[in-house]
């Protein structure tokens, strides 16, 4: 019998770890998305793959570049169910819409710095990055650079 779990990738390495697994012919399910014309990890850290319970070696898998480790709760490996899979296939491209959707600035909106070393200056939102981070345009000497900042240190001029 088949079933799908979840595994957690090291820092950043969803691709690697995937590419690495499906090497060994391994099914997986790396969801992933587009946010401002880059493509991301639907969820940062998180794969899940396709295995046989009884026949298949698993042993491979936490040694596999990439792998951090099985999610598990207690002593069983987290199992995803095969309906879970198919609605986030499903919902992959909408998901994302949606969370853009209910950001606080677009792109545009003036904003004011009201934390860290730029406290007090003005600047221009321009977009969130795929770790939902915002990217502002600050005027300096003259010309505008982008600044990357917490959606906390920022409001609304």
């Amino acid at each position: 019998m088949r079933n799908w779990y979840l595994i957690q990738t090291k820092p950043k390495q969803e691709e690697v770890a995937s590419c690495h697994l499906t090497n060994q012919g391994f099914e997986i399910y790396y969801p992933k998305t587009q946010i401002n014309s880059k493509i991301v990890a639907l969820f940062p850290r998180y794969i899940f793959i396709h295995l046989d319970d009884k026949n298949q070696n698993w042993s491979p898998i936490r040694s596999t570049k990439g792998v951090a480790n099985f999610v598990r709760f207690g002593v069983k490996f987290a199992k995803v169910p095969n309906v879970i899979i198919e609605t986030i296939k499903q919902q992959e491209t909408c998901t994302i819409d949606k969370l853009i959707d209910l950001s606080k600035f677009h792109k545009g909106d003036s904003i004011h710095i009201k934390e860290g070393a730029l406290k007090g200056q003005q600047a221009i939102f321009s977009h969130y990055d795929g770790q939902m981070r915002t990217i502002v345009l600050l005027k300096i000497l003259h010309q505008e650079q982008q600044v990357t900042l917490k959606e906390s240190d920022i409001v609304c001029a």
